[in-house]
């Protein structure tokens, strides 16, 4: 099949769990155009290569606000500007699609990436968009717009499971989408736990938006000589070539998935964001982790506080963050158990996509 993957840019999370499905249909011989924008479209051309073509066609911005009542302000703002770079998503599809041919089009948490005669299926976690003060009517207005945009799509996809959620209420405990319409596949990871020695102290692996991608870098800088052991900071930088910060502790703007792989799989501890795709990388490979969401970020905030309710993981503002007493909660959590094989949720999609007859 000739096939269009559309990725949503915020951050690296949905590149990332993109890619197995995206190996996993190359494997199988489909012709691959690959849409997303930024850092996102450049750490796809570095794992991907010429097996796939790229296009670049940037999606709308992410709403983030550093207190309740910013939120309320820059949604008003926020939803016309959607709206509009939603028009012109779609517009730039359009003209993709009278210059080559399409059988299939799968969108990874891109609602202006879908066509009315091409069968059209959509990625996401998150069916319920959350809001700083949980007020219900807003949660449920959101699951309203997401119905509404939904009905675009031949199948909604969830990476999580119907039972033991990793999402929790982003995904679940829904008053307005019925469940039982949506395909719960399992996690989705680009990575596997291998049985390996734990020589890693700290794998630090920031990510995410700038400018609180930067933000973050620097204040860890500070406080990294509280920590001791064997270290390794990854910064999420795929336009940049490494960079030394301080002798006793590895850096890396950018690490392939071999690379990430085998780095978690001997860490001990993970310091990193809280973001879906981060938490299922460890549920997968299982660790222990010290969580930090991207202030404004209220998925991100949820899913911290969610997991840290479960012992998973420990959650600490950005603001707040104290990285010598913070890593000393570590020790008295059960953290991320790990061993799911992902390859089970990869062949539940591809049947799923297989079947567009």
């Amino acid at each position: 099949m000739k096939i269009i993957f559309s990725i949503c840019s915020w951050g690296l999370g949905h590149s990332t769990r993109s890619l197995p499905i995206i190996r996993k249909l190359l494997s199988e011989g489909n012709a691959l155009t690959i849409i997303s924008s930024g850092r996102s479209l450049e750490l796809l051309k570095k794992e991907i290569g010429d097996q796939a073509t790229y296009v670049d066609i940037p999606d709308y911005p992410m709403l983030l606000s550093e207190n309740s009542r910013q939120f309320i302000a820059k949604s008003l703002v926020y939803w016309p500007l959607f709206i509009k770079r939603m028009e012109e998503g779609l517009q730039a599809l359009g003209r993709l699609l009278q210059r080559q041919e399409c059988d299939l089009i799968v969108s990874d948490g891109r609602y202006d990436m879908y066509s009315k005669k091409i069968p059209s299926f959509f990625i996401s976690h998150q069916m319920r968009i959350m809001n700083p003060l949980r007020i219900t009517l807003l949660e449920r207005g959101s699951e309203t717009f997401n119905m509404f945009f939904f009905k675009r799509f031949k199948g909604i996809i969830i990476p999580d499971f119907k039972d033991d959620s990793y999402a929790g209420d982003l995904s679940h405990n829904l008053s307005k989408i019925d469940e039982n319409s949506l395909h719960y596949v399992g996690l989705l990871s680009d990575f596997k736990r291998t049985e390996c020695t734990k020589d890693i102290d700290y794998f630090i692996s920031l990510s995410g938006p700038e400018p609180q991608r930067s933000i973050l870098e620097k204040k860890i800088i500070k406080q990294l000589d509280h920590l001791s052991g064997n270290i390794i900071l990854t910064l999420g930088k795929t336009e940049m070539k490494e960079t030394d910060l301080k002798q006793r502790i590895q850096t890396y703007n950018f690490l392939s998935k071999d690379q990430r792989e085998d780095l978690l799989n001997r860490s001990k501890v993970v310091i990193s964001r809280s973001g879906y795709s981060t938490i299922s990388d460890l549920a997968v490979i299982g660790t222990k982790a010290l969580m930090i969401p991207t202030p404004g970020q209220v998925e991100q905030e949820y899913l911290a506080s969610f997991h840290h309710d479960k012992g998973t993981c420990v959650a600490i503002d950005q603001d707040k963050l104290d990285l010598n007493n913070d890593v000393k909660k570590i020790k008295n959590i059960k953290g991320f158990q790990g061993g799911y094989q992902v390859s089970k949720t990869v062949n539940a999609i591809l049947s799923l996509l297989n079947d567009v007859n």
